[in-house]
């Protein structure tokens, strides 16, 4: 998604550019690899917040993971909004559809994996 924008580190360096303050370059490669690591934190956080609506809510995995897609999507929209910068930023509405298709399919497989019987 971000080598369309001219860099495949651009996306990773709008995560970080929130955090230090800075524009985003995707040739700045300490925004790109801080980016990197929060972007997994990010995702550590959408897992757990995934497994805790499956295994606490009794929610049905499709379900759930529809429910993180869909919030991580409007989450990355609101730290757009409110601070400048982010994800939602620099990535086309369409990409960011994408993004959150791929997260909820991937937290779905993931989850069978996880739990293999």
């Amino acid at each position: 998604m971000g080598h369309r924008l001219g860099s495949a580190g651009i996306p990773f360096a709008a995560i970080s550019a929130v955090v230090f303050h800075r524009t985003v370059s995707g040739g700045a490669v300490g925004l790109v690899f801080t980016g990197l690591i929060l972007h997994v934190a990010i995702i550590f956080i959408w897992s757990a917040t995934f497994v805790w609506v499956v295994q606490r809510l009794r929610w049905r995995a499709p379900a759930a993971a529809a429910l993180v897609g869909i919030a991580a999507l409007i989450f990355s929209w609101v730290i757009a909004w409110s601070l400048g910068g982010g994800l939602s930023s620099v990535l086309p509405l369409g990409d960011r559809l994408v993004y959150a298709a791929v997260l909820a399919l991937a937290l779905v497989v993931g989850m069978r994996f996880a739990f293999f019987a």
